[in-house]
């Protein structure tokens, strides 16, 4: 029991020591990710394709500038909110009234799954105890409408073309 508690511990030693290190140094890319340009292309900031865009030369020279300030990643973008607004973030904050854009898209389609799930079901349902109707008076109708073709099939087959 001892060798297995020994064997336990020495295994959860390696495993944790041997787990990939989180990169803390964040990278202008990094950072430029999640922010949109303020130019006007409403692209992503690293993707801006405008030939001279000052708004993203600007915004890249402050990101590497503070990141060689030592500041955090968390630090630079609060600092790019905090100079043009919540609409700088390439995605809204998972948070307050943003989180509906998060989980309003995933809800539509559970609720719609549902109501056609439902649906369907129900549709099922009543095509199962559905029943035909027989009208007795288009059987007259039909054997009258049956023998007049077959007195017009006889007098045609007895004739001739010509």
């Amino acid at each position: 029991m001892k060798i297995r508690g020994m064997l336990s511990t020495l295994l959860l030693v390696l495993f944790v020591a041997f787990l990939p290190a989180r990169a803390s140094a964040a990278t202008v890319g990094d950072i430029a990710s999640q922010l949109i340009c303020q130019c006007g292309c409403t692209l992503v900031l690293n993707n801006c394709t405008h030939e001279e865009c000052h708004s993203r030369e600007n915004m890249t020279n402050l990101v590497a500038q503070q990141l060689s300030q030592g500041q955090s990643d968390e630090q630079i973008i609060q600092l790019f909110v905090t100079q043009y607004g919540e609409q700088v973030l390439s995605s809204p904050p998972k948070r307050g009234f943003n989180l509906t854009a998060w989980i309003l898209p995933f809800a539509a389609i559970l609720v719609g799954g549902g109501v056609i799930y439902f649906l369907i079901r129900r549709w099922v349902r009543t095509g199962q105890y559905s029943t035909v109707a027989v009208d007795t008076e288009s059987d007259a109708a039909d054997d009258e409408y049956e023998r007049k073709l077959e007195e017009e099939l006889k007098s045609f087959s007895e004739g001739s073309f010509r």
